[in-house]
């Protein structure tokens, strides 16, 4: 039972390719501007710092994690199974925990971020989250045995 990318079709590339960009949006670009002010006794002194997605979300971040580690199981297992039932079952809580996650990063990002300055990297995780829905969407739309994997000639008796 090996990894054939000849069974992805193209909904599971998109669904790959955004939980590839929402992990990486996630780790590596800054979210949230933060400043930071000094204690009250003597001069204030202001400090601006940026965060990124899993230190600005705090438990949010466990969502955005399962959501990027489902969409990986979706395309490890159409790539892997011949038969359609697992790869069916994760296509279709693939748009479910997607949409969920989804709606918490439109609060999150377009409604009240966290300290009240968003960065390019909430944008670009709240993309990449609604790419994973499309692609999950569009998985169970499209369920089905390969073509390569479905069952040849069945033999017939003549009299």
């Amino acid at each position: 039972m090996g990894v054939d990318s000849s069974r992805l079709r193209w909904p599971e590339w998109i669904v790959g390719a955004g939980g590839i960009l929402l992990l990486a949006s996630m780790l590596l670009l800054p979210w949230y501007g933060l400043t930071y002010s000094s204690p009250p006794p003597g001069p204030r002194y202001f400090v601006s710092t940026s965060v990124d997605g899993w230190n600005g979300l705090n438990h949010a971040h466990w969502l955005l994690l399962i959501t990027i580690l489902l969409a990986f199981a979706l395309v490890y297992f159409q790539a892997s199974r011949r038969a359609p039932a697992i790869p069916v079952a994760l296509s279709v809580l693939t748009p479910i925990l997607g949409s969920v996650t989804v709606l918490w990063l439109i609060y999150r990002v377009l409604i009240s971020p966290p300290g009240g300055d968003r960065k390019t990297g909430a944008i670009i995780g709240l993309l990449s989250a609604c790419t994973i829905v499309y692609g999950g969407y569009w998985s169970t739309r499209r369920d089905g045995i390969a073509t390569g994997d479905g069952p040849s000639e069945i033999p017939t008796a003549t009299l």
